[in-house]
């Protein structure tokens, strides 16, 4: 019997996978996190092997194989979610992480009594099509598209809290906001915005629809090959633990609380830093003072511990006087005095020679994508529309 077209990417796929999952399991740097990409990856290359071979002929000759798909995505979740908090958060004791385990060992407990049944009652149940079709569409792999909906979104609320604690701490946080990451978390969503509708469309019987239901898994392999396109030609992405710890190892204290809008919000989380008002002036002035004549602003890596040793004040008492005088968080902050010296440097006749990322890099920026879309958001046109309007009224 010939493979067809779809069984044979997916197949490639996960072979890709393992070679992948290979090739994170012998770095040396962050090995817990890439050790759950690894096993991530590994499960989904096994998962995309049953889905290649999905049909009642297959598992009628490998009995013992049925079902096995119904248990391994019960880990896809918990593990995605634990790599990405693996890479923005401090390691926890590894007692807490064994609650993720929780749906996978529910799901064994369901299952278990079909596991350990003879291959030939296995077959029977399995030449029963309409009972077996039911089951592949029941409850428990209902509940499981719940709980990958479930992680995702927690995995994708963990980023986007670390993503605002970094504005807090680094003012080059667009270079550390782990691009990876989200492009990861949405290249999963994207699948299971596929994989659910489709999953109900088979169950309810929307053949139009459910038509598509395996080729869901292309995405997945798609994911793979990217990954793996990533890994080699940019393998540093696979090594973001030190950068990202390192975010909150630049203070002594923890990092703070989501940075309040541009409305101040009420000092409750700064009820013990003991900032009075007559310090609060003091501090404002000399802060302000400080960016004028000294322009930190001007270290694209410059972080708010380091802004506050210039200052020699406590970090906390800074980031409440950013997020409470000002109405800021540090990011922000920051990357307003960039553009107004940018700006300035776009005017200036002794630098017409440099370019726009010259510009961008002279003001404090490190990358002209960052430099571009701060300055956008601040003035409401880019540069070079800013630089075309300074020349036509030059003319």
């Amino acid at each position: 019997m010939g493979i067809g077209f779809l069984p044979l990417i997916l197949v490639a796929g996960a072979l890709q996978g393992l070679l992948l999952a290979c090739l994170l399991l012998t770095r040396h740097a962050n090995r817990r996190a890439n050790g759950l990409l690894a096993l991530l990856l590994v499960l989904l290359s096994v998962q995309s092997v049953l889905v290649a071979f999905d049909n009642r002929a297959f598992f009628l000759q490998f009995p013992h194989l049925s079902k096995v798909g119904w248990l391994l995505p019960s880990l896809f979740g918990p593990l995605l979610y634990l790599y990405v908090r693996q890479l923005t958060e401090p390691p926890r004791g590894s007692w807490r992480d064994a609650v993720h385990l929780v749906p996978f060992f529910a799901c064994l407990c369901v299952l278990l009594p079909y596991y350990v049944q003879p291959a030939a009652e296995k077959i029977a149940y399995l030449d029963d099509f309409e009972r077996a079709s039911q089951d592949d569409f029941g409850w428990l792999n209902q509940a499981l598209n719940g709980l990958h909906v479930v992680y995702l979104g927690i995995a994708l609320y963990t980023l986007q809290r670390y993503q605002r604690q970094l504005q807090e701490m680094y003012s080059d946080a667009q270079a550390l906001r782990l691009r990876w990451l989200w492009q990861l978390l949405g290249f999963m969503l994207g699948i299971l915005v596929i994989s659910i509708p489709t999953f109900y469309a088979r169950k309810w019987g929307w053949w139009g629809l459910a038509a598509f239901y395996h080729y869901h898994y292309l995405g997945v392999i798609g994911c793979i090959y990217w990954m793996g396109y990533r890994a080699l030609t940019q393998p540093q992405l696979f090594n973001p633990a030190l950068n990202v710890r390192g975010a909150r190892e630049a203070a002594s204290l923890p990092a703070v609380a989501d940075p309040p809008t541009a409305v101040p919000e009420p000092p409750a989380k700064y009820q013990r830093s003991a900032l009075k008002e007559e310090e609060t002036a003091v501090y404002h002035e000399r802060l302000l003072r400080h960016m004028q004549h000294a322009r930190p602003y001007r270290q694209s890596t410059l972080t708010i511990q380091e802004l506050a040793d210039q200052l020699e004040l406590p970090r906390h008492h800074l980031s409440q006087l950013i997020n409470e005088q000002l109405g800021k968080n540090f990011y922000d902050f920051v990357n307003g005095y960039r553009v107004e010296e940018a700006k300035q440097l776009l005017w200036d006749e002794e630098y017409r020679h440099l370019t726009i990322l010259g510009i961008a890099e002279e003001a404090g920026f490190n990358s002209k994508a960052t430099f571009n879309a701060v300055f956008k958001k601040q003035t409401g046109q880019t540069p070079s529309e800013f630089m075309r309007k300074n020349a036509r009224e030059l003319v």
